[in-house]
């Protein structure tokens, strides 16, 4: 069985990975596009792991395949033992975090990607059409024209590919949780960790007041599907023994941990 995770990014993907791999016997392979391939997003996410796998001929040895790539990694592995794994975040704060790491990129790369990027307030970044839904666009593997012609069908088939092909899906804002959840789903041995490659959401109040309605308006099916698996997370944690008890001793030591008092 190999697990294809997929990052989507600036929602706690690193963070995971790191865990992940602190697991010796979680053999992990990367497949993420260079920054150099970023000049045609959507191009990239969807054929960048075509390269990789050409590169990488014995990926069979992973046990877990983690990349910034969009449902569908089986098809191109040709394989029938897989499931999926992903951390879904909060539409909102995902997309201010999206912009402000946009605006953070070198020059080279930024200015594929942004008209103006001296100038480039989230206003702007509301009117590029590769930042809508940009979660959905991970999880359902339909184009970002697919996913504006027929927003109805993109949330049927991202919620189909959840219920059909994942083994585990939970919010960035329950992260802990999440790690519990999937040690009892599929295994995997919740670490202490700090938070990698963290960036920020902060956006002055009065321009958050002013862009949250139009933030929302383009991200409709993402926020769909943020609500549908909060709902499913908080009914599948009920159904396994002790996690409450479990995860708070586990959050506990990992303050201590992440405040230095306490090693790995």
């Amino acid at each position: 069985m190999v697990y294809f995770f997929i990052h989507t990014p600036k929602t706690s993907g690193t963070t995971f990975v790191d865990i992940l791999s602190k697991d010796k016997n979680n053999l992990i392979g990367y497949f993420y596009p260079s920054r150099r391939e970023v000049y045609d997003f959507e191009q990239t996410i969807k054929n960048a792991p075509y390269k990789h796998l050409k590169n990488n001929p014995d990926w069979r040895k992973f046990r877990f395949i983690a990349g910034h790539f969009t449902f569908g990694m089986h098809e191109i592995f040709k394989t029938d033992q897989f499931k999926y794994l992903t951390v879904f975040r909060n539409p909102m704060h995902h997309y201010f975090s999206t912009y402000r790491a946009f605006l953070r990129m070198p020059d080279p790369y930024k200015r594929h990607l942004l008209p103006d990027s001296s100038h480039f307030s989230i206003e702007d970044f509301t009117g590029m059409e590769y930042s809508h839904n940009l979660q959905t666009f991970f999880l359902s593997g339909l184009s970002h024209s697919d996913i504006r012609r027929d927003k109805e069908n993109a949330f049927d088939v991202t919620v189909q590919n959840i219920e059909k092909y994942f083994a585990g899906i939970f919010p960035t804002e329950r992260f802990d949780a999440g790690l519990f959840y999937l040690k009892q789903k599929i295994g995997i041995k919740p670490e202490y960790y700090r938070r990698k490659n963290i960036g920020t959401n902060y956006l002055k109040p009065e321009t958050f007041f002013r862009v949250r309605n139009r933030i929302t308006e383009v991200n409709d099916v993402d926020f769909r599907i943020y609500r549908y698996i909060c709902k499913r997370f908080n009914e599948e944690i009920k159904r396994i023994p002790g996690f409450t008890r479990d995860l708070w001793r586990f959050k506990i030591f990992n303050y201590f941990y992440k405040t230095g008092f306490l090693k790995s």
